[in-house]
């Protein structure tokens, strides 16, 4: 079994817990309002910001469990916010 990348190295029991929950709650909420279907691409625009990291996360871990095929793309977001420094982008 591959170590998740989206976990860090020392995680406490509540940590898993809680990461479990939300896979669980994002998983249900996914199947309920019918959002993703099979062999759909899914984009998740990263900020920089803890949301969309932990959305990306959440999607990784259902991707490798889900009933379906889909894909998941990674985009970065520029919002011209102070701070951004563009030139630590992947082209």
């Amino acid at each position: 079994m591959s170590k998740d990348p989206f976990l860090p190295n020392n995680v406490s029991g509540n940590f898993i817990k809680l990461r479990n929950k939300l896979i669980s709650a994002t998983g249900k909420a996914i199947a309920d309002f019918n959002m993703i279907e099979d062999k759909d691409v899914v984009m998740v625009c990263l900020s920089g910001g803890k949301d969309s990291y932990t959305l990306l996360s959440l999607l990784s871990a259902l991707k490798k469990r889900a009933p379906i095929d889909f894909s998941i793309v990674a985009m970065n977001l520029d919002q011209k916010q102070p701070q951004f420094y563009p030139e630590v982008r992947v082209q």
